[in-house]
């Protein structure tokens, strides 16, 4: 993994990032907005909550930052 340096990371920095479960529901609408520009069909509610669940897996087990 490369380092970026010591300043704060960006969930941190950014108000609108630090509440997980609006955080994660934008990573979803932004990629599945993304995949229908590309011309792929919108997702699947099973998908979608595949997805939820792997992103509140990584979150989970993200590295705290040294403060």
């Amino acid at each position: 993994m490369t380092d970026f340096g010591k300043g704060p990371v960006l969930k941190d920095f950014s108000p609108w990032l630090r509440n997980e479960a609006e955080r994660i529901e934008h990573i979803l609408a932004v990629t599945e907005t993304d995949s229908v520009i590309e011309g792929l069909p919108p997702f699947q509610e099973e998908t979608r909550e595949r997805i939820r669940l792997h992103l509140m897996n990584l979150a989970a087990h993200a590295p705290t930052p040294e403060k």
